[in-house]
């Protein structure tokens, strides 16, 4: 079978997943081509997988490369995802591709989609084969919003790659101090990822407790100042520093110095952050509208000692406290929830048995 990937080809970790899940394929005996687009141009083999590479220009050329390659190849398989979809269903289509599936990863509030932009998308999706949501929160959003029939959608997860990655020296440089409580919160500074509630919560801590703490900011984006002046403001500037972006080498030394994770987002609909920190065993605090905590059973694992409602700042205060008296979730049952609930081989049967059926 002709596998064809649409998907962002980069050092990240989303376009680790789907390397590794085309590579997974490879391994299965089928070809499989990946497509992206970036500022240069090439070819190559990388883990048996043909990674194609063009400009990326305008949105007729970028149309036009994506019509030509299901052309030239022929695929019996597409899978797609973020600005793919468009051209790769109407492609697929004209081509009468086999099975054309789409990955979909964003919540509407995330994308800030308007009333026009979600009705062109409910047009191209109704060119779909199967439709992959990344939780069952964007499985509901696609059936209600996308008009995207049931028999057409179904949930799956990712997995993470973080694990498996070999660090490389990095220069960050975190406090050495032990007695010193190391808080990370990774993410893109943007008024959705809520990093707000993150300094409220522990300004209304250092004015109530004596544990020492400090908070290292992950990321850029819009809100930097706000935060900055947030800070000040709280007169948390001698326990509070800011990172700025990080590559995906110093996210592993990040996770590795930190004592607990933040990820204080409003909305996400899957959350990959999430599951990086969990695979590594890093104790996290987690914004209870992560979709990703959709494929966990709330029964079967304590979540409650680990989620927080993100528009609560005392909820987050609660949370942390647990932390600090060493009452919340242990690595070692942070590893389990991510070895039981976003298990590889699991998610990838799941997968093959979509484009196989």
């Amino acid at each position: 079978m002709k596998i064809l990937l649409f998907h962002t080809y980069n050092r990240g970790y989303l376009s680790r997943f789907f390397h590794e899940l085309a590579a997974k394929l490879k391994q299965e005996g089928h070809e499989v081509i990946s497509f992206t687009w970036k500022n240069s141009k090439s070819e190559r083999i990388i883990d048996g997988v043909k990674v194609i590479v063009k400009k990326k220009k305008g949105y007729l050329v970028n149309y036009r490369n994506v019509y030509t390659i299901i052309k030239r190849e022929r695929p019996e398989v597409i899978l797609s995802n973020f600005s793919y979809v468009n051209p790769a269903l109407l492609f697929g289509k004209l081509f009468q591709v086999k099975k054309n599936m789409v990955w979909f990863h964003s919540l509407n509030a995330q994308m800030e989609s308007s009333k026009f932009q979600v009705f062109i998308k409910k047009q191209f999706l109704k060119l779909a084969d199967t439709v992959i949501a990344n939780s069952f929160i964007t499985k509901g959003e696609l059936h209600k919003d996308y008009a995207v029939p049931d028999f057409k959608l179904t949930a799956l997860p990712f997995w993470s790659t973080i694990s498996k990655q070999e660090m490389q020296p990095t220069d960050l440089k975190f406090t050495a101090r032990k007695d010193v409580i190391k808080i990370g919160c990774p993410g893109r500074m943007a008024s959705h990822k809520n990093q707000n509630v993150v300094i409220e919560a522990l300004s209304a801590i250092n004015k109530t407790y004596n544990y020492d703490f400090y908070l290292y900011f992950a990321g850029s984006g819009e809100e930097l100042n706000n935060l900055e002046t947030k800070v000040a403001k709280e007169n948390l500037i001698d326990k509070v520093t800011f990172l700025d972006h990080l590559s995906s080498n110093d996210m592993i030394a990040f996770y590795n110095a930190m004592d607990v994770i933040i990820l204080p987002s409003l909305h996400e609909a899957f959350g990959l952050v999430f599951i990086e920190a969990i695979s590594l065993g890093k104790p996290l605090i987690v914004s209870s509208q992560f979709g990703a905590l959709s494929f966990i059973d709330h029964e079967k694992y304590q979540i409650e000692k680990i989620t927080f409602n993100p528009e609560s700042i005392s909820d987050l205060e609660e949370k942390l406290i647990l932390h600090f008296k060493n009452e919340s979730l242990t690595p070692k049952e942070i590893k389990k929830m991510y070895s039981d609930n976003f298990n590889k081989n699991v998610v990838f049967e799941s997968f093959y048995k979509l484009i196989s059926d």
